[in-house]
């Protein structure tokens, strides 16, 4: 998802540094996890901690827990978090989330946002308007204590091990007309994301061998040719 100039300068001017604090307490009421007007879209690396911490397949995490739909930019498969009829997430129990410590990146950093700074090499957080939770009652956080509630840190290289796999694609997929993206395309676009991990190996090695395999996949069906930028170190 491109990111506007105005929005990346509004970023950087609430940046948090580590050692920076934010106000905010979780009342525990569930209310993010019910109805929500935008779904929790959910990545590669999300989808394969989920699946380790229910100790059950990559792939049966993403049929249980998900659903997806082919991006109309991008032309790849968008995995979000399903919800049940009552519209509550289904990794939700007894109003608590099954999956608390691991739980996808988007729901584990809120109330913050965050970008990667490839220049850098790393992930920037920044508090959102209108959403900090700031309140004179809430409890005060460090960045560095907020991002060690959730496992947030141990997860970072993941992530950005998949964001290399996934721009890569990208660039061939948004070339490529919708209607190029057959059945069978998708599912092996979806293989490639998300469902060829095994929960008992490293992620970021798992992510190179599916680089290889999305190389050979698209020179093969499209003589096209895909090209990764240089991944976490």
């Amino acid at each position: 998802m491109s990111v506007s100039q105005n929005d990346m300068q509004k970023y950087i001017d609430n940046e948090l540094k580590p050692n920076d604090t934010f106000e905010f307490e979780c009342s525990m009421c569930g209310s993010c996890c019910r109805n929500r007007a935008e779904p929790i879209v959910v990545i590669g690396a999300d989808l394969f901690r989920i699946a380790k911490a229910q100790n059950v397949e990559v792939e049966e995490a993403l049929w249980k827990y998900t659903r997806g739909y082919l991006g109309e930019g991008s032309h790849l498969p968008v995995v979000v978090l399903a919800e049940r009829d009552d519209g509550s997430c289904k990794l939700l129990r007894k109003g608590k989330c099954t999956v608390h410590n691991n739980k996808p990146a988007v729901c584990a950093i809120f109330p913050l946002g965050r970008f990667y700074d490839s220049e850098k090499g790393e992930f920037r957080y920044f508090t959102q308007n209108g959403c900090s939770g700031s309140k004179p009652t809430g409890k005060t956080w460090t960045l560095e204590e907020w991002l060690g509630e959730f496992n947030v840190r141990e997860s970072e290289s993941m992530t950005a091990s998949w964001n290399t796999l996934l721009a890569g694609v990208v660039q061939i997929t948004t070339k490529m007309k919708k209607t190029a993206i057959s059945e069978r395309v998708f599912k092996m676009l979806l293989y490639l994301l998300y469902i060829n991990y095994d929960i008992s190996r490293p992620y970021p090695e798992q992510v190179e061998e599916n680089k290889a395999l999305a190389v050979d996949f698209f020179k093969r069906e499209f003589h096209k040719k895909v090209i990764f930028d240089k991944g976490p170190v």
